[in-house]
């Protein structure tokens, strides 16, 4: 098999990373030194996708000889799995190279990596301090990464049918062996260690060693696809979806709707664990559901909280488990509480208050429950019914959904306005005739507030009295009128009365009850007293 062409992406890397070396000549500025720090940022992410490619093939390897048991599978599966720990190996003594230059050149703080500039430490530990030379790490590497070069080439040979493989030959080279340099009257005679950390700063020399893991992976990648070749092996993606990633699911009018469309594919073969903030979440067919309340920690002015949740996708090798981690970071954003209500301004003491309670952004997923201080509160659907109590002076309504607290509203309270007694058919000016017959009293409610609530806005007079008079004395014995009756047969009072002028009749309402929504009566205080009205 072909030793394979780099992607765009690596030939975009591979490029960058001869232009900046070629810039250590000159006077290195923080703005190259920190360029190096990305391109070794964007190399580890590279690697990490290349590690998992590499598992994936491993994989696809082990899941051929469970098919096809024979000795050529079991003797490819046994190269491949030497060959994983070989390339582990290594790029773990690369890692601990790196953490040791960072180390000893100040660490990382704030993010930053103190000693980018420095070339003294990266030379000193790779090359060898003054008087030492040669004596440095990097030529223990040079030597391990050609040997595992020779390995690759030796089993990419002996597995490769196809007969093009392209020999790896040295991942380690000196100067004289790199185009780059061969021609180079200053360069040529260097050897490895020294072209690739001679007076090279920390940032540099850090790049330097993650694109050597990259060759390392991208060499073993080579060498894994020969032998996933040779016993009919595939890394088998079958499970392929259409996904689309919106920016927003919610666009106002006028403004462009922005999505991502892509696919995305999964093995059921690898059959996956996952978790999400440490607890196992469910996976069918390969892909696993998040799904947990949104809760604020703290919202910002805005009105916003933002916060991160984290994944792990775990997946079996021959080497054992590989984890994957994710990040992701999600918004959460404060409900706002719309009430609907005639009574929203202020509540009636003692009075079902019926309030249409909303969460707009939560949408189909509002499933309100409701609570409040000072009042008794009932719930069905986004109805709340708030009775407030009679000394109450405010009302603090606690919408929840789903078990998480939404937020609260408050509402000043206000007491039910008295209702006003009047006789119809009477003309309070003129007086009441002798000949009538009949007298009725009504309380009559405010407007406003029967208006609001209907149901809360049912008087009567239990209780009242009238009394013919004449001058400072009353005429005969008066009439009272109890248990809800509001009208009374006035006609024989009347026909008793003086025929004289000066007569009148007084009318004194003892007791008015409102009976409420919910059943329940209660004695309206400082309504009725004494009413006068002549008689002609």
């Amino acid at each position: 098999m072909a030793g394979g062409k780099e992607t765009p992406r690596q030939r975009m890397i591979g490029l960058m990373y001869l232009v900046l070396m070629a810039m250590l000549a000159l006077n290195v500025s923080n703005t190259v030194l920190d360029k190096f720090i990305d391109i070794e940022k964007s190399l580890e992410e590279a690697n990490k996708v290349k590690v998992q490619e590499n598992d994936r093939q491993l994989h696809s390897i082990e899941e051929a000889v469970k098919k096809k048991n024979n000795a050529i599978t079991q003797e490819a599966l046994k190269e491949a799995t030497a060959l994983r720990a070989e390339t582990i190996k290594v790029t773990d003594l690369i890692e601990d190279l790196k953490k040791e230059i960072i180390k000893v050149s100040g660490g990382i703080e704030d993010g930053d990596l103190k000693g980018k500039s420095d070339t003294q430490i990266p030379a000193e530990i790779m090359i060898g301090v003054e008087g030492a030379k040669k004596k440095g790490k990097a030529y223990d590497l040079e030597k391990k990464l050609n040997e595992l070069a020779k390995h690759y080439d030796t089993v990419a040979a002996k597995f490769d049918t196809s007969k093009t493989w392209r020999p790896i030959g040295k991942l380690a080279k000196p100067a004289k062996e790199m185009p780059q340099y061969a021609k180079d009257k200053d360069n040529k005679n260097k050897d490895y260690a020294q072209i690739q950390f001679e007076d090279t700063p920390v940032a540099a020399a850090l790049a330097v060693l993650t694109e050597v893991q990259s060759e390392v992976l991208q060499a073993e990648t080579k060498v894994l696809k020969v032998l996933n070749d040779r016993v009919g092996g595939r890394v088998v993606f079958d499970k392929i979806v259409a996904v689309v990633k919106p920016t927003s699911k919610y666009v106002a009018a006028g403004l462009d709707y922005e999505a991502e469309m892509f696919i995305a594919a999964s093995s059921t073969a690898a059959k996956p664990r996952m978790k999400q903030n440490g607890s196992d979440i469910k996976v069918e067919a390969g892909i696993g559901t998040i799904k947990f309340p949104a809760k604020p920690v703290k919202y910002d002015k805005n009105g916003r909280s933002t916060q991160t949740w984290k994944g792990e996708i775990t997946y079996t090798t021959p080497f054992g488990d590989t984890t994957l981690l994710v990040e992701e970071e999600y918004v959460v954003v404060r409900p706002t509480i719309s009430v609907n209500s005639a009574t929203v301004n202020a509540l009636y003491r003692n009075v079902a208050n019926k309030l249409v309670v909303d969460v707009p952004a939560l949408g189909e997923s509002y499933s309100p429950r409701f609570s409040g201080t000072n009042a008794k509160v009932m719930g069905k659907g986004k109805t709340a019914t708030i009775i407030p109590t009679q000394k109450a002076k405010s009302v603090v309504l606690t919408v929840t959904s789903g078990g998480n607290k939404i937020g609260t509203k408050s509402f000043k309270t206000r007491g039910v306005p008295k209702p006003t007694i009047q006789f119809p058919g009477v003309d309070m000016k003129k007086g009441i005739s002798r000949k009538t017959s009949k007298l009725r009293v009504v309380p009559v409610p405010d407007s406003e507030f029967k208006a609001a609530l209907p149901d809360e806005a049912n008087y009567r007079v239990v209780d009242w009295e009238v009394t013919v008079a004449f001058g400072t004395k009353p005429i005969g014995r008066p009439k009272r009128i109890t248990g809800g009756n509001q009208s009374m047969d006035i006609g024989q009072l009347l026909r008793n009365a003086p025929k004289t002028e000066g007569v009148r009749i007084v009318i004194d309402v003892k007791k008015v009850v409102r009976k409420n929504s919910q059943g329940n009566t209660e004695v309206v205080s400082g309504v009725g007293g004494i009413t006068t009205i002549a008689v002609n």
